[in-house]
């Protein structure tokens, strides 16, 4: 069995297995946090770092990887916080590292996805950065940046190949589909409005349930990660198609 999973599966099972154990002990409730995040980044195939990480990266890659990722964290971050009511309404800065105690076990992925966190008050108001959103993240990141340098990569063959550069508007709308995750704050206000409002949730009782929360906080970015990796393998076949075929149409006007 390869090692890192074996690793990846010891580190999780070790956070599952503590959780029990840890009861209010918050130092080890946030060393269990991070060594379950840990344990499940090694759970990632080596496949996924080949097709994202270990390619040549250039200016495009690293502008959409920084400025998703920061735009990521402070849009969830920010969001999260001023819906729950988070303002403090006088000025200050300040930062500081936030962590609960250990939670009943059906709120176990719920704790272990928001603690330890890292809050930023500026102003009044305050920003949080949490495992999950921070581990959801830079998956995206990878992604998305790997999504872009492949369309530029596409945009200079065709260019180079005298073809229309019409053909990347398929991809390039994929890339716009898979940062929907974004999309799900919209849900998330709602949820939170529902929960606020006991009408509401008599109404409409699937807003108030911690099923839709599941599903617009934890689904939809992974559901991102899958479309982001679908149309980075497409633009990877469309890539070798192309060079293959200019590579035909090369040789055939060299042999006549």
């Amino acid at each position: 069995m390869n090692v890192k999973v074996i690793i990846g599966i010891f580190l999780c099972l070790f956070s599952i297995i503590g959780y029990f154990v840890s009861l209010h002990y918050l130092l080890l409730g946030s060393i269990l946090t991070l060594t379950f995040w840990i344990g499940l980044w090694l759970f990632i195939p080596k496949r996924f770092f080949d097709l994202t990480w270990n390619i040549n990266k250039g200016r495009a890659y690293w502008i959409s990887f920084s400025l998703y990722f920061l735009f990521h964290l402070i849009l969830y971050g920010f969001f999260y916080y001023i819906i729950l009511g988070a303002i403090i309404y006088y000025p200050i800065y300040t930062i500081y590292v936030d962590a609960s105690i250990t939670p009943p076990l059906p709120y176990f992925l719920y704790w272990i996805s928001n603690s330890p966190s890292i809050s930023i008050i500026i102003a009044g108001y305050d920003m949080g950065i949490f495992p999950f959103t921070t581990f959801i993240g830079v998956i995206l990141a990878f992604l998305i940046g790997s999504n872009i340098q492949k369309i530029m990569e596409l945009k200079d063959m065709l260019t180079s190949y005298k073809r229309s550069t019409a053909l990347i508007a398929i991809p390039a709308l994929g890339v716009v589909s898979g940062t929907s995750c974004c999309l799900s704050l919209p849900s998330l206000v709602i949820y939170f409005v529902a929960l606020d409002l006991g009408m509401v949730s008599s109404v409409l009782p699937i807003l108030a349930s911690p099923i839709y929360f599941g599903f617009i906080w934890y689904g939809l970015p992974i559901s991102s990660v899958l479309i982001l990796l679908f149309n980075l393998r497409d633009l990877n076949k469309a890539v070798y198609r192309l060079r293959f075929r200019n590579c035909n149409i090369n040789k055939e006007t060299n042999t006549n």
